[in-house]
């Protein structure tokens, strides 16, 4: 057992690091802690918002308690989404796999420590749902010691099954696509197929949470009869029983079975195969090469684009928002009247919809600039270069080459999608000549700011020393204040256009040279401050 647990704590301390800032050694805890409690408390304060919202008209009707079914279900969903993909990371893609395999250490040990190391993240993510749904809760609820016992029981204990079903459609999709040469693409394909789907599913069923209050007795029910947890929680705070507890013990009992039972005769040769998939494909042919001469631009750019293809996590996280611009696309074109209402979360009236449907092209215009800036390739760049980044350094190549090759191949992968969506409107909408200029124009600076920005703030806060590309992509100070940064930015042109709207065509014209104007201070910080910058890091 106390192996285990050293096995355990190696894994735990290679990517739980999630906001490990490169600092001062004289630089205090406190100082350090700053801004990962900050954007906590940031994302606590946001959901606990929501939530209150929705407690103070439940709690009219004596319904609060729907908060706490909320507040499993939610996460759950979240962690079922997160198990699928992050798994594949987690227990296939892990960098430190092939070293454990040839260590004298049990394989039910490594596979047990991969487990507990999912849960724990899948379990931290989680908390940041639950926690804001009981605070709200016990504000509007008189509570007792014995109500958060088992609540604290229940967290615990909530994301293992989602978690497994998601470990295991992880597990099948990582399966399939080891059987193929290019295993990263239908890896990705099958993921993002999977993903699409539920979106969609998603973007349909916003009818119901429409009318949550009005309909909060039923959707309660609904929750209890569908997923057990909720039910045996709901009933073990209003009154102790050992059976429900029993039960509720057993199926997460039986979920992690299931997981191990199907995955434990080809776990470790699905995660061979897919070290062996990667390197055949590194593999020298029995062909003459041939050596072609290339400007400096386009080798970096090559470099950057096949580090891009060899991490399926990386292209998940960068292309899940130009899948959903596509989903968007299509709504509104297909159905203008449901998509507006299901982005609105709220009925709208016949005489506003053909009011927006007037301000299609700026709505589309909003949603393009959106997406752009939520679409953040750059600001892993640096980091995933890892060790590799002192020999980038020593070459004869300008830093500024680097960083351009970067920022432009984050445009050859988002703005050929913008485009395509581009004409996909204009052929189903009638968009004047001039809104057509203006959307295209900014579907180039749009996305150059979100390259530009990603790769300032991924120079500030670097990650060179991550045992994975989960570590970088989904953990790092850099990616979560790139989201966050152009989550503000979204919600700022948002209310420009919304603030706009009566001014016609100026207000897209004024929206373009906002962009512009962001996009040259941005690019005037890099080239100053980038080029010292690139020169300071340390791997």
């Amino acid at each position: 057992m106390t192996k285990f647990f050293s096995l355990l704590k190696v894994m735990m301390s290679q990517d739980m690091n999630i906001f490990k800032i490169k600092s001062n050694a004289n630089d205090s805890s406190i100082k350090k802690a700053i801004l990962p409690l900050l954007l906590a408390a940031l994302i606590l304060f946001s959901i606990g918002t929501m939530y209150y919202g929705l407690a103070f008209e439940l709690a009219n009707i004596n319904m609060t308690h729907v908060i706490l079914s909320f507040a499993i279900a939610i996460p759950s969903l979240l962690a079922l989404v997160e198990g699928i993909y992050k798994s594949q990371g987690i227990l296939f893609e892990a960098k430190d796999s092939e070293l454990l395999f040839s260590l004298p250490i049990s394989k039910k040990a490594i596979l047990l420590g991969r487990i507990t190391k999912l849960y724990a993240f899948q379990l931290l993510y989680s908390l940041l749902f639950v926690l804001p749904g009981i605070a709200v809760y016990a504000m509007f609820e008189k509570t007792t010691a014995y109500f958060y016992i088992i609540t604290t029981l229940v967290v615990l204990l909530f994301p293992i099954i989602p978690t497994s079903i998601g470990a295991i459609l992880g597990f099948w999709i990582k399966k399939i696509s080891v059987k193929f040469k290019s295993s990263k693409y239908v890896q990705l394909a099958l993921t993002m197929a999977f993903f699409a789907i539920f979106m969609l599913m998603s973007f349909n069923s916003n009818d119901m949470m429409n009318n949550i209050v009005s309909n909060s007795d039923k959707i309660n029910n609904s929750l209890i009869n569908s997923y057990f947890p909720i039910s045996a929680y709901q009933s073990l705070i209003k009154q102790f029983d050992l059976i429900i507890l029993i039960e509720l013990l057993a199926l997460n009992i039986i979920a992690v079975f299931a997981f191990v039972m199907i995955t434990k005769n080809s776990y470790f040769s699905v995660s061979s195969k897919s070290k062996e998939v990667s390197n055949n494909t590194s593999k020298k042919s029995n062909t003459p090469i041939s050596y072609k001469s290339h400007s400096v631009i386009y080798a970096l750019i090559k470099k950057e684009f096949n580090r891009y293809t060899s991490s399926m996590v990386y292209m998940f996280n960068t292309l899940f928002g130009l899948v959903l611009l596509i989903i968007a696309t299509v709504a509104l074109c297909t159905n203008f009247d449901n998509a507006i209402t299901q982005m609105a979360s709220s009925d709208i009236s016949v005489e506003d919809i053909e009011t927006l449907r007037v301000l299609a092209p700026k709505i589309f215009l909003a949603l393009v600039i959106a997406m752009s800036f939520l679409t953040s390739i750059t600001s892993s760049s640096i980091s995933l270069e890892g060790k590799s980044f002192g020999i980038l350094k020593c070459i004869p190549v300008k830093s500024s080459n680097v960083l351009l090759a970067k920022a432009l191949l984050s445009n050859i992968i988002t703005i050929p999608v913008i485009l395509i969506c581009n004409i996909i409107f204009f052929c189903f909408n009638n968009v004047s000549i001039l809104d057509m200029i203006l959307i295209i124009v900014a579907s180039f600076i749009a996305p150059s700011i979100s390259a530009v920005f990603g790769l300032i703030v991924n120079l500030k806060f670097p990650k060179m020393n991550a045992s994975s590309d989960t570590e970088v992509v989904k953990q790092s100070t850099s990616s979560l204040v790139a989201v966050f940064g152009g989550m503000l930015l979204a919600g700022i042109f948002g209310i420009i256009t919304f603030v706009l709207a009566g001014f016609g065509d100026y207000a897209m014209i004024i929206e373009d040279v906002l962009l512009f104007i962001i996009l040259a201070v941005l690019w005037l910080i890099l080239t100053h401050y980038g080029k010292r910058r690139f020169r300071e890091i340390e791997v």
